[in-house]
C-alpha cells in the first residue's frame, strides 16, 4: 500500500509546484515590466517638461498639450497599448480618446501580486492628481484583460499634467514565453499524473495478485503438511533399515580409517619438517632485528655528540640544526625504536604460539614415539672447546684466529653425537666463508640466553669476514638444522658491518622424557 500513497502524494505535490511556478513567473514578469515602464514614463515626463518650458508664454496650454501628444506620446507604441497624457481637471476620463484604458479601469481592482497596494482607477487618479509617480498591474472589468500602467507627473510653466504608458500584460506573457513555459509545465505534469495513476493501478493489481498468491500458498502448505506426515512414517521405516546396514559398513570403514591415519602421520611429519625450516629462517630475522635494535639503542651518545658539535659550531645552545637533531633523536629513540621493540615482542609471541601449535600437532601424530632414550646430558662448554681444538689447525692455515671462551656448567639434554657433529659443521661453514688472504678472528662461546635456553655463538670479525656470505648448502649442516627444528632449537645468521655471527639455540627436552639421564663423559 505504500507505493500508491507515495504516488498520490507525488501527484498532489507536483501540481502544487506547477501552480506556484506559474504564479512566480507571472509575478516576476509583472514586477520587471512595471519597473521598465516606470522608467519610460519618467523619460516621457522629462521630454514633456522640456517642451512646456520651451513653449511657455508662446502657446496656450491646450496647444502645448496637443503638441506633446503629437511629438512625444503618439510615436510610442507598446504591446496592446501606448503612451497617454492626463490633465487633472481638464481631461475627461470617460470620454478622452487619449485614455482608452480609463473607462475600463474605473471600477476595476488591482491584480493583487504585491505591486498594487490600492485598487483600480481610484488609486491611479488619486496618485496622479497629487503629483506622485507609480506603476502597477490592473484588471479590466471583464477580468479577461490585464494592463501594466506606469505614470509620472509633469510640472512646468504653471502647467500640471500626468504622462504615462500602458501595455497589455497578457501580450507580455505571450511574448516573454511565460505562457509557453506554464503550458509546458502543465502538460508535463499531466503526463506525470497519467503515469502516476497508471503506477497506482498497476500497484493495486499487484497487491490483489499477491493476496491471491498468499491464499494459494496457505492451501499448498496445508496439503504439504499432510504429505510430510505420511512421508515421515515411511522415512522412519527406511531409517531403521539404514541403521542396520550402517552397522555392517562401520567395520569396513574402520579398516579404511586405520590406513588413512598411517598416511596422515607420514604427511604430518613432512609438514612439521617444512614448517620448522620456516621458523628457523624467521628466528634468523629476529636475531637481525634484535642486533639492529641494540645498535640503535646505542645511538644516544652519537646524538649527544652531534648536538654538542652543533652547539659549539653555532656558539649557542639553540638553533634550527640543534632542534632538528633533537627532533630526529625523539623520532628514532623515542618512537621508532620502542615501537619496533613492541612489534618484535609481539612477533616473538606469535612464533611461540606457532611452536606450541607445532609441538601439539607432533604429539598428536607421534604420541607413541619416545626420543628420550636417544638424548643425554651434554656439557656444551666442553663440547665447544673440543670442536674448536679440532678446527684450529685448518683455521690457522688460512690465517684465521680461532678462540673459545670457557663456559663451565652449561648442560643440556640432547643427542651428543648429532650436536657435536653439527657444531663442527658450523665452524667449517664460518671458516669457508672467509675471504682468502685476509686476516680474521672467530670467537666462540657457550652461554645461557635471556629465556634460559642454551646458546652457541660464533662471531666472525675482521677483513676476511666483511660482506662475507656463509653458505648453508652442506648436507650435514642441513641435517643438523633439521635436528634443531625437530627439537625446539633455532639456527640463525646475523650480519653486521664487521662480519657476521652464527647463533645456535638448543631446546631442552621435557623433564619427563630424560629424567635420570647422566652427563656424557
Amino acid at each position: 500500500m505504500t507505493l500508491p500513497i507515495v504516488a498520490a502524494l507525488g501527484i498532489v505535490l507536483g501540481w502544487y509546484l506547477v501552480f506556484n511556478y506559474e504564479g512566480a513567473l507571472r509575478a516576476g514578469t509583472s514586477a520587471a515590466f512595471c519597473r521598465t515602464q516606470l522608467e519610460m514614463a519618467r523619460s516621457l515626463a522629462r521630454n514633456a517638461e522640456q517642451l512646456i518650458e520651451s513653449r511657455h508664454g508662446v502657446d496656450a496650454p491646450p496647444v502645448i498639450e496637443s503638441e506633446i501628444r503629437q511629438r512625444i506620446l503618439d510615436p510610442v507604441s507598446l504591446l496592446g497599448g501606448g503612451a497617454w497624457m492626463f490633465a487633472p481637471g481638464r481631461s475627461d476620463c470617460q470620454g478622452d480618446p487619449g485614455l482608452p484604458w480609463c473607462g475600463g479601469l474605473s471600477d476595476a481592482s488591482s491584480a493583487g501580486d504585491g505591486n498594487d497596494l490600492a485598487s483600480g482607477m481610484e488609486r491611479l487618479l488619486a496618485e496622479a492628481s497629487t503629483g506622485r509617480e507609480g506603476a502597477g498591474r490592473f484588471v479590466f472589468k471583464g477580468g479577461n484583460r490585464q494592463e501594466i500602467i506606469a505614470w509620472a507627473p509633469v510640472r512646468a510653466g504653471g502647467m500640471f499634467v500626468v504622462v504615462g504608458v500602458t501595455a497589455s500584460f497578457t501580450d507580455l506573457l505571450a511574448v516573454t514565453g511565460v505562457v509557453r513555459q506554464s503550458r509546458s509545465a502543465m502538460v508535463m505534469m499531466g503526463l506525470m499524473t497519467l503515469g502516476g495513476l497508471g503506477l497506482v493501478i498497476l500497484s493495486a493489481g499487484n497487491i490483489v495478485r499477491r493476496r491471491r498468491a498468499e491464499i494459494e500458498l496457505a492451501r499448498a502448505n496445508a496439503d504439504l503438511e499432510v504429505r510430510v506426515a505420511s512421508r515421515t512414517e515411511e522415512l522412519a521405516a527406511k531409517t531403521k533399515a539404514l541403521m542396520e546396514s550402517r552397522l555392517r559398513e562401520r567395520l569396513s570403514e574402520k579398516e579404511a580409517e586405520i590406513a588413512f591415519q598411517a598416511g596422515l602421520v607420514q604427511s604430518a611429519g613432512a609438514y612439521l619438517h617444512t614448517t620448522g625450516n620456516a621458523l628457523t629462517s624467521l628466528e634468523g630475522l629476529f636475531l637481525k632485528m634484535r642486533r639492529t635494535l641494540e645498535a640503535a639503542a646505542r645511538t644516544g651518545e652519537a646524538f649527544a655528540a652531534a648536538r654538542q658539535a652543533a652547539e659549539t659550531a653555532l656558539g649557542r645552545p639553540d638553533g634550527p640544526v640543534v632542534d632538528d637533531i633533537a627532533a630526529l633523536e625523539t623520532a628514532l629513540l623515542g618512537r621508532a625504536v620502542p615501537r619496533l621493540e613492541a612489534i618484535l615482542a609481539e612477533m616473538g609471541e606469535v612464533k611461540a604460539r606457532m611452536i606450541a601449535e607445532l609441538e601439539g600437532r607432533r604429539t598428536l601424530f607421534d604420541a607413541r614415539k619416545n626420543r628420550g632414550r636417544l638424548h643425554q646430558a651434554v656439557d656444551l662448554g666442553r663440547l665447544l672447546a673440543d670442536a674448536v681444538e679440532q678446527a684450529r689447525p685448518e683455521c690457522a692455515a688460512r690465517g684465521l684466529s680461532l678462540v673459545a671462551k670457557d663456559s663451565p656448567g652449561l648442560v643440556v639434554q640432547a643427542a651428543r653425537r648429532t650436536v657435536s657433529h653439527g657444531v663442527s659443521r658450523c665452524l667449517a661453514m664460518v671458516r669457508d666463508a672467509a675471504r682468502p688472504g685476509r686476516p680474521g678472528e672467530i670467537a666462540c662461546q657457550a652461554a645461557r640466553g635471556p629465556d634460559g635456553r642454551m646458546l652457541l655463538v660464533m662471531r666472525a670479525r675482521g677483513p676476511a669476514f666483511v660482506e662475507a656470505d656463509p653458505s648453508r648448502e652442506d648436507p650435514e649442516l642441513l641435517a643438523f638444522i633439521n635436528y634443531l627444528n625437530e627439537n625446539h632449537g633455532v639456527f640463525g645468521i646475523v650480519r653486521d658491518s664487521e662480519g657476521f655471527c652464527v647463533e645456535v639455540e638448543l631446546g631442552d627436552m621435557p623433564i619427563q622424557e630424560w629424567a635420570g639421564a647422566q652427563p656424557a663423559p
